[in-house]
């Protein structure tokens, strides 16, 4: 039975020792630690101070940031995000005039594999993050609704167990109600509002298939 991983620290501990072809005893001996901790460690049963974390770091010949929690009020911490974003979704920098630039490119080839639809979302989130700076630049929002718009984004599905829609409308009231749509809450109601919105919006209703009776147990 395999075993389950429940740390982020724990995972990353258990992927550099096994970079640096390194037991879990010799990383114990190497830190000064029991071999049950360097384990707990990796299943997340118990999560290492600061000082230990260092510890474990140097003997492992990576950086304490690339290890610990993310906290993007600290410049470092911050930088080992972005790595982190470039490994996953393939947004990387580059020098153009001078100017530091993000762009979008292939994953390199060892990141591993990950859904189309998940790096196809994130680049169209990018994207609406790109748009919303634009119109507070452009001066059509004022910082404080560029805050809010981004607290708010993406909206929160009506149900728990509903998907989240990624979308690239800058209007909040709008976004609502595609949501609404795209979650067939009360469809026609929803049909009649966006129909104020976008004049050119047409809803046909469908007529819903009768469910079948279910049949005697053991007929076919």
């Amino acid at each position: 039975m395999g075993e389950k991983f429940t740390s982020r620290i724990g995972f990353l501990i258990r992927n550099f020792r096994i970079a640096a072809e390194m037991t879990q005893k010799e990383l114990a001996d190497k830190c000064g630690l029991n071999e049950s901790t360097i384990r707990n460690y990796e299943l997340g049963n118990r999560y290492p101070d600061e000082a230990t974390l260092l510890n474990i770091a140097n003997n492992l010949g990576v950086s304490f940031y690339a290890l610990s929690d993310p906290d993007v009020a600290n410049i470092f911490s911050a930088l080992h995000v972005l790595f982190d974003i470039e490994w996953a979704y393939g947004l990387r920098p580059t020098m153009k005039d001078g100017e530091i630039c993000f762009k979008f490119e292939e994953r390199l080839p060892s990141a591993g594999p990950r859904p189309q639809e998940d790096l196809d979302n994130f680049r169209k989130m990018v994207e609406y993050w790109a748009r919303l700076r634009d119109k507070l630049e452009d001066e059509e929002i004022s910082e404080t609704e560029y805050y809010l718009k981004e607290v708010k984004y993406p909206m929160n599905p009506t149900y728990p167990n509903k998907k989240y829609t990624v979308s690239l409308n800058l209007d909040d009231d709008d976004q609502l109600l595609i949501r609404k749509m795209n979650e067939e809450d009360d469809a026609e109601e929803t049909a009649e509002l966006l129909k104020d919105l976008f004049p050119d919006f047409s809803y046909v209703k469908r007529k819903r298939k009768p469910k079948k009776e279910a049949l005697p147990y053991g007929k076919d």
